[in-house]
């Protein structure tokens, strides 16, 4: 067990699942992952925080959780999280205030690290600090939006460099009119963003003044997800705007499971909380699910059931990483981003996530149509 964000991301959906059924298991899980990897002075095992990598900041919901659960006479979670807490108050920005990805990507934004950073910033804000911070908050929304969202393609490229011409950012366009994005739109990329604005907008209080430009920026970004939805399986490709006939090196797109597994997520959490119109996106949604659990996944010979098709980990350099360079043959056929694998944790927890959503939403249906008939 480890302090690192697809760990954290598994058990924040094994929580899901806790707080949906009451099974006590799960939650004795989750509070096992938490004193496994924070000791009893609150240190965090493996955390580096000289590092700034925004990826540490995202198993701090889950603790946010394990807090709200335990935390009364157990103060070292506190202490955790306000060691994370304070990563972000230091975390370096660039110069429109927006929070670097990690110390080793000077000025970079990634969609990864909104989802990383920016709902555990929201969720803590809101839980000790009255929500002061919010609106700082939404501005990682806006900046990251506003820079990588091509409104012809309805997608959000899967960074951004304020510098194009440091030499980390050499997998940046170098012209406008997307200058430091990078080139392809990376399905999981933009899976990370979705969740992160449905997590959040379902934070921020209802009359917060900035709570419609969130909105907006949601529906904007649905619409995208759902014009490049698979027609057939209802599931998505690795590279979003491409079929499988985009092929390198005999290595070709595929459907891939942990961003058709976020997509599925974000559709039905933002259907069921009124944030995008369910008449648009619940069939949508739905069949999203359904193809997920037609296509990838599978059951061995003794009930066992895995979540296939998951690409391993993509990024983008830095420097002395030149072969991260964005390209259509590096999310294909790269030694991170190439390599396809089987129940990895970040395919599983946004699949655990969209199956706790789906059934909610069956629940609904069937509650309503039940509603229906005594009328």
């Amino acid at each position: 067990q480890s302090w690192d964000y697809p760990n954290g991301l598994f058990v924040e959906s094994v929580l899901k699942v806790y707080d949906k059924y009451g099974d006590q298991q799960y939650r004795d899980y989750a509070i096992s992952h938490a004193n496994a990897t924070i000791n009893s002075t609150g240190k965090i095992g493996g955390y580096s925080y000289s590092a700034f990598n925004i990826d540490d900041i995202c198993p701090g919901m889950f603790l946010l959780r394990v807090n709200e659960l335990v935390g009364i006479g157990n103060p070292k979670y506190r202490i955790a999280l306000d060691t994370l807490r304070k990563q972000v108050q230091n975390q370096p920005r660039n110069s429109l205030g927006g929070f670097w990805h990690k110390k080793v990507y000077p000025n970079q934004m990634w969609l990864d690290g909104i989802f990383m950073g920016s709902r555990f910033y929201a969720k803590y804000d809101l839980t000790f600090n009255g929500g002061q911070n919010l609106d700082d908050v939404i501005n990682q929304f806006s900046i990251i939006h506003s820079k990588t969202y091509d409104p012809a393609k309805q997608l959000n490229y899967h960074a951004w460099a304020e510098n194009p011409l440091d030499p980390n950012a050499f997998w940046s366009k170098q012209d406008d009119p997307f200058r430091g994005c990078s080139h392809e739109f990376w399905s999981r990329g933009n899976g990370w963003f979705f969740a992160a604005l449905v997590d959040v907008i379902e934070l921020i209080p209802q009359n917060h003044p900035r709570r419609p430009e969130m909105l907006n920026i949601i529906n904007q970004v649905a619409a995208g997800i759902k014009r490049w939805q698979e027609p057939n399986t209802g599931l998505w490709y690795q590279l979003t705007e491409y079929d499988s006939t985009t092929c390198v090196n005999s290595k070709c797109n595929y459907l891939e499971a942990s961003a058709s597994s976020m997509f599925t997520y974000s559709l039905l959490k933002a259907v069921r909380l009124g944030m995008i119109p369910s008449s648009e996106y619940y069939l949508t949604a739905k069949k999203a699910y359904q193809g997920l659990t037609t296509y990838l996944v599978s059951e061995d010979n003794q009930g066992r059931l895995s979540l296939n098709k998951i690409c391993r980990s993509a990024g983008l350099g830095p420097a002395n990483n030149p072969s991260r360079n964005g390209t259509i043959a590096y999310y294909l056929t790269g030694s991170d981003a190439g390599t396809i694998v089987s129940n990895d944790l970040k395919g599983v927890g946004p699949f655990i996530m969209a199956s706790v959503e789906y059934e909610t939403a069956i629940e609904n249906e069937t509650a309503a149509v039940k509603t229906q008939k005594k009328k």
